[in-house]
């Protein structure tokens, strides 16, 4: 059974190791909830990966990556309290696998790509406005303290953001797909072009309140990349 596996094995078995940059654009799936004029809006960060890949077959393949993820999403809100809110920059490690599925010439190939992927998310920073907690008068001063209709104005700042072990959760997995095309520029190195999806299962914040409305984050990465391949076919 064995010795029937080993020769089973066709002669375009191959790894192949690459390096990939990309543009990530990621959006958060929720409800308002309670929080009816707050506004998620999607923004732009940034990825970097090394897969290695190994073609079973010239259409088949298993590929695994260790990849650094930016997932940057802003939190506004509208209405009177327009202006308040902030963007966060925030950086994941994450371990994708998927199956990847090629067709087309020896030269130009498109791939179709399917999998899942762990990772934690490292770190993160808050850029934003919020009202101070001292009242002023119109033109700038301290409100007195008979003053009925004290003005709470805006600031900005731009910290390091704090985790709560209690609130937030810093582990993430999910699904994603991928396309994209592959041109071989000669025997061991081929340039890559494509777009992938990263859905996130796991909700970006622990289950640490009564009816909590939970976030889910959505990932478009948009790369380029090169492939080298290793030893024989």
């Amino acid at each position: 059974m064995g010795l029937a596996l080993v020769l089973a094995v066709p002669a375009v078995a191959q790894w192949r190791v690459g390096a990939r940059v990309g543009l990530t654009n990621t959006s958060v799936a929720t409800e308002n909830g309670y929080f009816y004029d707050w506004r998620y809006s999607a923004n732009v960060g940034f990825s970097a990966s090394v897969p290695a890949r190994y073609d079973f077959k010239d259409w088949f393949a298993v590929q695994a990556e260790l990849a650094y993820v930016r997932k940057n999403y802003g939190l506004w809100r509208s209405g009177y309290y327009e202006g308040m809110g902030e963007d966060l920059t925030n950086h994941y490690l994450s371990l994708p696998v998927l199956a990847h599925f090629s067709f087309g010439s020896e030269k130009l190939r498109g791939y179709l790509d399917a999998g899942f992927y762990v990772g934690g998310w490292l770190a993160a920073r808050r850029e934003g406005s919020r009202l101070t907690t001292f009242p002023v008068t119109e033109d700038g001063g301290a409100a007195p303290d008979d003053w009925n209709s004290p003005v709470y104005p805006m600031v900005d700042y731009d910290e390091k953001y704090a985790f709560d072990s209690r609130r937030d959760n810093r582990f993430e997995g999910g699904a994603l797909v991928g396309v994209g095309v592959e041109y071989q520029l000669g025997e061991r190195l081929a340039l890559q072009g494509g777009c992938r999806y990263y859905h996130s299962l796991s909700d970006v914040q622990k289950d640490y309140m009564i009816d909590q409305v939970p976030r889910y984050l959505g990932t478009f990465d948009f790369h380029v990349g090169i492939l080298f391949s290793v030893g024989k076919k």
